[in-house]
């Protein structure tokens, strides 16, 4: 259960993400969420993870997004 394969992790909008960390869309706070990235190899801390699809987890990992 880690970020590469949460369904909440995200990379669009990501201040950081030439460097593959995300953001976590389960975090509504918008000053928490525009303050916080998340490598793809971290552990789900804020208890909302939910499984992405198998094909988003291999276009992730493919792409280098994280570690898995």
């Amino acid at each position: 259960m880690n970020c590469l394969q949460c369904r909440n992790w995200q990379l669009k909008d990501s201040p950081l993400r030439a460097y593959g960390f995300g953001q976590c869309a389960a975090i509504t706070d918008p000053m928490r969420h525009a303050g916080q990235t998340f490598a793809g190899n971290t552990p789900c801390r804020i208890g909302k993870f939910q499984l992405a699809t198998a094909e988003v987890i291999a276009r992730r990992a493919k792409e280098g997004s994280g570690i898995l």
